[in-house]
């Protein structure tokens, strides 16, 4: 097993996604939103997607060797070392509900 050298580096970066997750999603509450369902019959709106693919996005950006496994999108490198699960927004029934 490598050692273990992501702790700290991973804490950053999941309170710079939940800063920007929160800069993304906010607009969006108690608003009229669009809602699709997924295959799975559960909604899903663009302020998931809109959040989870900017977080996506940072941890491609600092950390490409990990893996990602999201609620809105396909997984990518999920047999990697490190994989990262995204749920942007738990609970998207009782956000688009207000």
């Amino acid at each position: 097993m490598s050692e273990l050298t992501c702790p700290e580096d991973c804490f950053a970066l999941a309170n710079a996604m939940a800063d920007a997750a929160r800069g993304i999603i906010r607009p969006h509450f108690r608003k009229r939103l669009a809602i699709d369902s997924k295959a799975d019959s559960s909604p899903v709106t663009i302020a998931d997607r809109e959040t989870e693919a900017t977080m996506r996005r940072m941890i491609e950006t600092a950390f490409p060797t990990h893996g990602i496994r999201g609620e809105e999108f396909e997984a990518h490198q999920a047999d990697a070392e490190w994989v990262w699960i995204l749920d942007p927004i738990d609970g998207t029934k009782s956000f688009i509900s207000g």
